[in-house]
This record gives C-alpha cells, sequence and structure tokens, in this order.
C-alpha cells in the first residue's frame, strides 16, 4: 500500500486494513490487537505526524518507562504498520536483549510456594484456578494455551498444541487426566473446553 504525499497515515481505515493483513498472515487476534494498540498510542503521542525523528523520540521516552521486551512488541507493531502503508523510512531498530543462560531463582517458584499457591486458591473455594494451576505446572503450556485443554484431550492423555502455523503434542500426567475429567463432570461439560467462565464462555488471559 502507497502512501500518497500529504494524507494522514494513521485513519481508521489504514488501521483496519492492516489488521485484516495481519489476520490473513495468520497473526493471532491478539497480536494483531496488541499491534494496533501500538500504533494507536503513537498516533495520540505525535498528535497524527509521523516521521522517523519522532518514532526515535518516542522510542526513547518508551525506553525509560517499560521493560525492554515490552517495547521491542511495540516497536514491532509500528515497524509492520510502516512498511504496510509504504513507509519503511520510518522503521526503527529494536533494542537488543542480553541473552540469559540461566533462570533468575526469585523468579521461578519452588515446590513448597507451588503447593501453598495451589492450596489456597481451593481453600477460597477457587477450584478451577487451583485446577488451572496444576495443569500450567504440570505440562508447562502457557497460558494462552488453556484452550487446548479438552475433555477429549484428558480422555486421551495428550492434546495438540497448534499455533503460528506449528503444532506440538503435549502429554497430561495420569493424575491430572483424573483430576480434569472429575472436575468436568462436577461443571456438567461433556466436551470441548475444559476451563470455561460460568456462563460457559472462553477464559481469557
Amino acid at each position: 500500500m502507497k502512501q500518497k504525499k500529504g494524507m494522514e497515515l494513521v485513519t481508521e481505515r489504514t488501521v483496519d486494513g492492516f489488521r485484516r493483513e495481519l489476520l490473513r498472515r495468520e497473526y493471532s487476534h491478539g497480536t494483531a490487537e496488541s499491534y494496533v494498540r501500538s500504533i494507536r498510542a503513537f498516533a495520540r503521542w505525535s498528535g497524527g505526524a509521523v516521521d522517523r525523528g519522532l518514532v526515535l523520540t518516542w522510542k526513547a521516552r518508551l525506553t525509560a518507562r517499560y521493560a525492554p521486551a515490552t517495547v521491542n512488541a511495540m516497536l514491532a507493531g509500528l515497524n509492520r504498520f510502516f512498511d504496510f502503508a509504504g513507509r519503511p523510512e520510518c522503521r526503527v531498530k529494536v533494542l537488543r536483549l542480553q541473552r540469559r543462560s540461566f533462570r533468575e531463582a526469585e523468579r521461578e517458584l519452588d515446590r513448597g510456594e507451588y503447593r501453598a499457591l495451589v492450596r489456597t486458591a481451593r481453600t477460597l473455594g477457587r477450584e478451577r484456578l487451583a485446577l488451572v494451576m496444576e495443569t500450567i505446572c504440570a505440562t508447562g503450556i502457557r497460558v494462552g494455551e488453556v484452550p487446548f485443554i479438552t475433555v477429549e484431550a484428558a480422555c486421551r492423555g495428550r492434546t495438540d498444541v497448534a499455533l503460528k502455523g506449528k503444532v506440538r503434542t503435549i502429554f497430561l500426567p495420569d493424575r491430572l487426566c483424573r483430576r480434569l475429567l472429575q472436575y468436568a463432570r462436577k461443571q456438567k461439560i461433556a466436551s470441548g473446553e475444559i476451563f470455561l467462565t460460568g456462563g460457559g464462555k472462553r477464559l481469557s488471559r
């Protein structure tokens, strides 16, 4: 899409077109909406003006306020939008992230802390939350992959997670499968996703 001189760059039309293009390229809805939020945030800050100098200034302001990974996610959305809108000269480099060869111990839960969290959830009557935590910790799935935990998966002892064009198989321990099926029966869920809201909708992150 070539941008005509003098034409406003960030409009509802261009943003909607960008969102549709991302979805056409099989980006997730979450990623598409995240990119759109970044574009609109920049447009509000810049007053609608767009040039590389402004983008660099915005990058510096973001760097002073947010973690590097957050800054890079916002810049990624903006860079892709500039390509889409025919303004690649406005692209800026993302921050370089230093790879860690180990995880910080203070950011990991030990077994005692994990059990305390699950026990507290159950004490408060939040059975679904307790089982979600058990499932994540027992399988290593991400929060966004919880919808792949279905009644059928619990019966098979495995689930196939398909995201961004990739598929990987996650095995579910027998004890977890029993807990999941017991919970599903209690909630009168005969098939499909196990973790739903009281109204039968998918849980949000």
